[in-house]
């Protein structure tokens, strides 16, 4: 004995052509590219500087990855410090205004005190957390963030608040 099943659906008889055109449309490489980062300074007893641009690509509408730049600049009562180094870093929109958000940093930490001598320790930071982002092309970023590793010589201390923003074209 035996039997045969056909689906009779719509779809089925869809043609190739047809399927094709009920996709979303391909977004353009140029239009998947967001730019942006934060940077900060204060200037008196304590000079601080801080400048960290990132580069990210939309793989899905929801979802960004990217790289990062990293440098600080702390002065105070003769010791100086520099901390740089790049970021690969991930975000993931919740909703339009929630975000997730994941980033491994390899920091290069430079010291000197008022005398000259000079030290140097290179500090892996893991940072994630999640907060608010205005959305759009130009958006305006605000989140809160904890560092997984802990490293004794990291330059955070936990919680992390950090501002900045991304834009796209």
């Amino acid at each position: 004995m035996h039997s045969y099943a056909q689906k009779t659906t719509e779809e089925d008889y869809a043609t190739s052509a047809t399927k094709k055109e009920n996709t979303q449309p391909e977004i353009p490489f140029r239009d998947r590219l967001v730019f942006g980062g934060n940077f900060g300074g204060a200037f008196g007893a304590t000079t601080f500087f801080q400048l960290n641009p990132m580069i990210g690509y939309r793989t899905k509408e929801w979802w960004v990855n990217g790289v990062g730049l990293n440098y600080f600049y702390v002065s105070q009562g003769g010791i100086s410090q520099s901390n740089y180094g790049a970021s690969l870093w991930s975000r993931a929109y919740i909703v339009k205004t929630i975000i997730a958000h994941t980033e491994f940093e390899m920091i290069r930490r430079e010291a000197s005190d008022r005398y000259g001598n000079m030290a140097s320790v290179n500090v892996p930071v893991w940072l994630v957390g999640a907060g608010y982002s205005s959305g759009g092309r130009i958006g305006f970023s605000a989140m809160v963030m904890y560092d997984l590793i802990q490293d004794p010589n990291s330059p955070y201390s936990n919680p992390i608040f950090r501002v900045g923003g991304l834009f796209g074209f």
